[in-house]
C-alpha cells in the first residue's frame, strides 16, 4: 500500500505503514474466524482467541513495544480509512467498523473473565482494544471521517489522525504503567490469604530452601555472564534439584523481570515442545511429530536471534539422554540468541554433557556450568528432619527450649541412613511426627530393617530405594491402596478429584508422611483425562496431586502386574494377554486405557474381580462384561467426540461396591441405572438431558453431584429434594438453566453448591434460605443474575460467597445476617452502584473483593465495623473518588490494592493507624498527589506499590526513603529500565520477548 505523507503523523512512518499493512492483510482470515467464533455464543475459550492473534500480530511485526504498535495500528487505520474511502470502498469500511465495534465489546467481556490483582491481564489484548478505540473515537468525535460520517462534514482527515495519535499518546502512559505495575507486583512478597491451609506448605515454605542459600547464588551469578550460558544441575534422585531450579528461576524472575518458559519433561515430548515454543512467544500450534517441533523451535530460536531478543528455558528432570536428541534442535548452540541461558536437571553428567555438545556452537560467547548438587551437610540436614518430626518451621527450630534435645537422638539415629537426602530426610521424619511411632523401641526396630535391606542392594540408588520401602510398609492397607493408586493413575489430577477417589483420610496421611504433595499448576498444563476431571474454585490453576519421582518408582515396583495402564495408543498392554499362573487376571486390581485403538474383550474385564479402579477414555470395548466387577469402586468413562456407540459395558446397577462414576460423553444411555449405593456421580457434556434424569433423582444416598456442561439440560425438577443426603452440587457451565426449582431447598445436607458459569440463571429461589448447612456459594459469572433473594441472609453457615462477574447490581439488606461469611467477592460486578450498610454487621469477614466494580461511587460508612477484615481489594474502582474516613478504623488489615482508583487524589494520615498492614499496593493511581509520611510508620509493611503514580512528586516523603533505603519495605515506582516479558497468569498467559 502506498502511503500519501500528508496523512500521516511523524510518529508513523511509512515503512510502518507498509509493515502493519502486510500483517493485517496476512491475518484477515483470523480476523474473520474471530468474528465468527465470538458471534458463536457456544464458543466460549475467547481468551486463547484473543491472545493468539494479538501476539501474532506482535511477533510479526518485529516485537515492537506495546504502545509501539498501537500508534503503528493507528496511523495505518486513519491512512488506510481515509485511503479506503477516497476508493468508494465505503460499504466495506461500514462492515469493518461493525465488526471492530463487535470486538471491542467482547474485549470489555474478556476484560472481565480475567483473574486480576494487576490490571496487565486486562490489558493482556489492548493493543487490539486502542486500535478499536481508535475507529470508535473518531465516530464519536464526528469530525467528518468519510468512511464512518458524512463526506460533508468537512474536517481534515489529517487533524482526525492527529487528533487519533495524540489520544493514543496519553494513553501510552498507562499502557506502559499497566505494565511497570505489573512488575512491582511480580516482585512483591504475596501476603498469604489467612485461613488458607495449603499441604503441609506452612512447613514447607521454611524447609525448602534449607541448604540451597549458597547454590542458589553461585548459579544465579554465573546466568549474568555475557553470552549463552548453560547451567546443569545433576545428582542423584532425592537432592532437591527441582527445588534449587525452581529457586534459581524464581530469583532470576525478580531480578530481571523476565520470565523462563519452563517445562516439566514428561511422557509426551510434542506436548512438552508445543509448551516451550508457545512460551518462547511462538504461539500456540499442535505438533504432530517430535521432528516437527524440532524444526518450529529452531525456527522460533532463530526469529528471536535476528531480532535480538533473550530466551530464557528452564527443564526439569531431563532423565534419559535419547531424549536430548528428540527434545531440542539439532543446531540448538547455533540459534540460540546472545545472552540466553539454558538451565536443566538431570541426574547424571552423561545427559548434561549431550546437552553441551549441542550448545556449544555458540562459541567463543559460550559458558558451560556442570553443577552437582551435593547432599546436605550435617547441621543442615538434622534441621530439617527434626522440622519434619516436630512439624515445626526450620527457621524457628532454635528459638524453641528443648526441641534440639527432644529430637536429637532419633535424628542421630536415622540421619545416617539418609546420606544427606533432602527428600529422605523428609520421608522418615515425617513418620516420626505421628507420636504414636516415636517410641525407642519402635524406631529401633526400624533403624535396624533399614541397615538390612541396604545391605542387600548394591548401588546406591536402589539401597535408597529399600530403606523408603520400610516407611512405605508401615502404612495401613487403605494408605498403601491410594499410594499406589495415585501413583498408577492419579498422578498429575486434580487434588479434590483424588480426594474423592482415594479417601480424605488415605490422602491426608500421605501428605502428612510427606509421601505425595500438591503443587499449583496452569490450567493448561493438565493433561489426558486429568484435564476433564479437573475441579477447582480457581479454574485457571488446578492443585494437582504430585510425588517424587523416587517414590513413584517404588510405587510402580509394588503395583507392577496389579495395576495396569496403556503403554501405547494402539495396542492393549501385553499383561491383559496373559492369564496363567500367577499372572491371573483376577489378580488385576486396576486399568487405565488412554486412547486405546485395540478394543477390551468383555471376556477380559469380566475376568478382573479383583478391579478396583477402571478407567477407559476413547477405548472400545468389544462384546459385553455379564459377569459384575464385584470389588470396583471408581468407574471413569468418557469420549473426547461424538460416538455412535456410548454403551457402558456392563450393569452398572450390580455392582454392589461401586461408589463413584464419572461419565464424559455428548450422548449417555439415559435409560442406564445407577447402583443404589453410589456415592459421588460426575456427568461431563452430556447434551442429551433436558432435565435431571430419575436414574439419578433415584440416588437418595448421594453425597456429591458434579453436572459439568450439560447445555440442554434447563430443569432439575421438583423430585431434586430428595437427595437429601447431597453435600457438595456443582452446576458449572450449564447454559440452558435459568433458575432452580424450589426443591433445592430439602438439601438439609448441603454444604457446597458451585453454580458458576451458568449465565442464563436469573433468580434464586426463596427456599434457598432453607439450607441452613450451606457453606460454600459460588455464583461466579451468572451474568444474568440481577439480585439476591432476601432468604439469603438466613444462611447462617455460609463462609464463602463468590458474585464475582455476575449481574448483580445491589446486595439485599439480609447480607448483614450472615455472621460467619469469611469471603465475599464482588470482583467484576459491573453494575453493582453500592454496597447495603448492613455490610458492616460482618463481623467474621476477612476478605472483601470488589475489584472492578466500575460503577461503584462510594463505599459505606459501616464498612469501617468489619474488625476481622485482613484483606480488601478495590483494584480498577474507578468511579470511586475516596475512601470512607472509617476503613482506616480496620486494623485488622493486611492488604490494601488500590491500584487504578484513578480518582483517588490522596490517602489521610489516619492510615497510620493500620498496624498490621503488610501490603499497600496504589499503582497506576494517576491523581494521586501526595503520600501521608505515615505510611512510613507502619510497623508491619513489605510492599508499597507506586508505579505509574504520575501525580506524586519526584521526591517521596522522607519517612518512606528511609524504608526503602533501610530495604525493610519494596517499594516500587517507576523505572523505564524495567520490563516484562509477561504476567505469569495462565488464564491468559503471555509471553513476549520484548527487552
Amino acid at each position: 500500500m502506498e502511503t500519501d505523507p500528508e496523512y500521516v503523523s511523524v510518529s508513523i512512518t511509512a515503512d510502518e505503514l507498509r509493515q502493519i499493512d502486510q500483517v493485517l492483510r496476512t491475518s484477515a482470515a483470523r480476523l474473520e474466524d474471530l468474528y465468527r467464533k465470538v458471534s458463536d455464543a457456544a464458543f466460549k475459550d475467547l481468551g486463547a482467541v484473543f491472545e493468539t492473534l494479538h501476539w501474532d500480530i506482535l511477533k510479526e511485526t518485529g516485537y515492537m513495544s506495546w504502545f509501539g504498535l498501537a500508534f503503528t495500528l493507528a496511523g495505518y487505520l486513519s491512512s488506510y480509512c481515509q485511503g479506503e474511502a477516497r476508493s468508494g470502498a465505503r460499504d466495506k469500511w461500514l462492515s469493518f467498523k461493525a465488526q471492530t465495534d463487535f470486538i471491542a465489546e467482547q474485549l470489555d467481556e474478556l476484560k472481565l473473565c480475567l483473574e486480576v490483582d494487576n490490571d496487565i491481564y486486562k490489558l493482556a489484548a489492548g493493543t487490539l482494544l486502542y486500535c478499536c478505540a481508535v475507529i470508535r473515537h473518531m465516530k464519536s468525535k464526528n469530525r467528518g471521517c468519510l468512511c464512518f460520517g458524512s463526506q460533508s462534514a468537512g474536517s481534515p482527515v489529517k487533524e482526525q489522525i492527529e487528533n487519533s495519535i495524540a489520544e493514543l499518546k496519553a494513553l501510552q502512559d498507562n499502557l506502559t504503567f499497566a505494565t511497570l505495575a505489573a512488575v512491582g507486583n511480580r516482585v512483591s512478597q504475596p501476603i498469604s490469604p489467612p485461613g488458607t491451609t495449603n499441604r503441609r506448605s506452612g512447613l514447607e515454605l521454611y524447609t525448602v530452601s534449607v541448604g540451597l542459600e549458597q547454590h542458589v547464588s553461585t548459579i544465579v551469578e554465573f546466568v549474568k555472564k555475557n553470552g549463552v550460558c548453560l547451567v546443569g544441575i545433576h545428582g542423584q534422585a532425592g537432592l532437591g534439584k527441582t527445588t534449587l531450579l525452581n529457586e534459581v528461576v524464581a530469583k532470576v524472575e525478580r531480578i530481571e523481570k523476565r520470565l523462563f518458559a519452563s517445562i516439566e519433561v514428561g511422557e509426551d515430548l510434542r506436548q512438552m515442545q508445543s509448551s516451550l515454543l508457545e512460551q518462547l512467544g511462538g504461539g500456540k500450534k499442535e505438533i504432530t511429530s517430535v521432528a516437527q517441533g524440532r524444526s518450529a523451535l529452531l525456527y522460533q530460536l532463530r526469529k528471536l536471534k535476528q531480532n535480538n531478543k533473550v530466551a530464557r528455558i528452564a527443564i526439569d528432570n531431563l532423565y534419559d539422554v535419547r531424549l536430548v536428541g528428540e527434545l531440542f534442535p539439532h543446531s540448538l548452540g547455533k540459534v540460540l540468541p546472545a545472552n540466553s541461558c539454558v538451565i536443566i536437571t538431570c541426574p547424571s553428567l552423561a545427559i548434561l554433557s549431550r546437552v553441551d555438545q549441542l550448545c556449544r556452537p555458540a562459541m567463543p560467547n559460550y559458558h558451560y556450568l556442570p553443577y552437582k548438587l551435593p547432599c546436605l551437610a550435617p547441621q543442615q540436614a538434622k534441621a530439617l528432619f527434626i522440622s519434619h518430626a516436630a512439624s515445626e518451621p526450620v527457621n524457628t527450630l532454635y528459638s524453641i527450649n528443648g526441641i534440639f534435645s527432644k529430637y536429637g537422638d532419633l535424628a542421630n539415629h536415622f540421619l545416617p541412613l539418609c546420606e544427606g537426602l533432602p527428600m529422605a530426610i523428609k520421608v522418615i521424619g515425617s513418620y516420626f511426627s505421628n507420636p504414636a511411632n516415636r517410641n525407642e523401641e519402635n524406631w529401633t526396630a526400624i533403624g535396624k530393617r533399614m541397615k538390612q535391606v541396604a545391605e542387600e542392594m548394591d548401588t546406591s540408588e536402589d539401597q535408597m530405594f529399600a530403606k523408603l520401602l520400610v516407611i512405605y510398609e508401615k502404612l495401613g492397607p487403605a494408605q498403601k491402596e491410594a499410594f499406589l493408586d495415585i501413583a498408577a493413575f492419579l498422578r498429575g489430577w486434580d487434588w479434590r478429584t483424588v480426594e474423592r477417589i482415594v479417601g480424605k483420610p488415605q490422602l491426608d496421611t500421605l501428605v502428612d508422611q510427606a509421601l505425595i504433595n500438591a503443587k499449583l499448576k496452569d490450567a493448561e498444563s493438565t493433561s489426558g483425562i486429568a484435564q476433564y476431571t479437573r475441579y477447582s474454585e480457581r479454574p485457571w490453576k488446578s492443585e494437582m496431586v504430585m510425588m517424587h519421582e523416587l517414590l513413584y518408582a517404588i510405587a510402580c515396583r509394588r503395583a507392577q502386574g496389579n495395576r495396569v495402564c496403556s503403554e501405547d495408543q494402539t495396542h492393549l498392554p501385553e499383561r491383559l494377554k496373559m492369564d496363567g499362573p500367577g499372572m491371573e487376571l483376577k489378580n488385576i486390581q486396576g486399568l487405565s486405557l488412554i486412547s486405546c485403538k485395540e478394543p477390551l474383550q468383555g471376556t477380559m474385564l469380566e475376568k478382573m474381580q479383583g478391579a478396583r479402579v477402571l478407567i477407559l477414555h476413547d477405548t472400545g470395548v468389544k462384546g459385553y462384561c455379564n459377569k459384575p466387577l464385584s470389588q470396583l469402586q471408581f468407574f471413569y468413562w468418557g469420549r473426547s467426540k461424538v460416538a455412535p456407540d456410548v454403551r457402558i459395558p456392563f450393569q452398572m446397577e450390580r455392582l454392589r461396591k461401586l461408589e463413584m462414576v464419572i461419565l464424559r460423553a455428548a450422548e449417555i444411555d439415559l435409560t442406564i441405572k445407577f447402583p443404589a449405593q453410589l456415592k459421588d456421580l460426575t456427568l461431563i457434556g452430556c447434551n442429551n438431558m433436558d432435565e435431571l434424569h430419575e436414574c439419578i433423582l433415584q440416588l437418595v444416598g448421594l453425597l456429591e453431584l458434579h453436572l459439568n456442561g450439560c447445555n440442554r439440560l434447563h430443569d432439575l425438577t421438583h423430585a431434586f429434594g430428595k437427595l437429601k443426603q447431597l453435600r457438595r452440587f456443582r452446576l458449572e457451565n450449564c447454559l440452558s438453566i435459568r433458575q432452580l426449582h424450589k426443591s433445592i431447598g430439602q438439601l438439609a445436607s448441603l454444604r457446597e453448591m458451585d453454580l458458576s458459569g451458568c449465565t442464563n440463571i436469573t433468580t434464586l429461589p426463596a427456599e434457598i434460605g432453607n439450607i441452613v448447612t450451606l457453606q460454600k456459594l459460588n455464583l461466579m459469572l451468572c451474568k444474568c443474575l440481577l439480585r439476591l433473594p432476601a432468604e439469603i441472609g438466613s444462611l447462617r453457615s455460609l463462609t464463602h460467597l463468590n458474585l464475582g462477574q455476575s449481574g448483580i447490581r445491589m446486595l439485599p439488606q439480609e447480607i448483614g445476617k450472615l455472621l460467619a461469611l469469611e469471603e465475599l467477592s464482588l470482583s467484576g460486578c459491573e453494575l453493582l452502584e453500592k454496597l447495603p450498610k448492613e455490610i458492616g454487621m460482618l463481623s467474621g469477614l476477612l476478605r472483601l473483593n470488589l475489584n472492578s466494580c466500575t460503577d461503584l461511587k462510594e463505599l459505606p460508612r459501616e464498612i469501617g465495623a468489619l474488625g476481622s477484615l485482613q484483606k480488601l481489594s478495590l483494584n480498577s474502582c474507578t468511579s470511586l473518588s475516596r475512601l470512607p474516613i472509617e476503613i482506616f478504623d480496620l486494623l485488622s488489615l493486611q492488604s490494601l490494592d488500590l491500584d487504578y482508583m484513578k480518582l483517588l487524589a490522596h490517602l489521610p494520615a489516619e492510615i497510620g493507624n493500620l498496624r498490621m498492614l503488610q501490603r499497600l499496593s496504589l499503582n497506576c493511581c494517576t491523581r494521586l498527589n501526595r503520600l501521608p509520611p505515615e505510611i512510613g510508620s507502619l510497623p508491619a509493611l513489605q510492599v508499597l506499590n507506586l508505579v505509574g503514580c504520575t501525580g506524586l512528586k519526584l521526591e517521596l516523603p522522607a519517612e518512606i526513603q528511609k524504608l526503602a533505603k533501610d530495604n525493610a519495605v519494596y517499594v516500587h515506582r517507576e523505572d523505564d529500565s524495567l520490563t516484562l516479558e509477561g504476567p505469569k497468569n495462565p488464564s491468559f498467559k503471555l509471553y513476549s520477548m520484548t527487552y
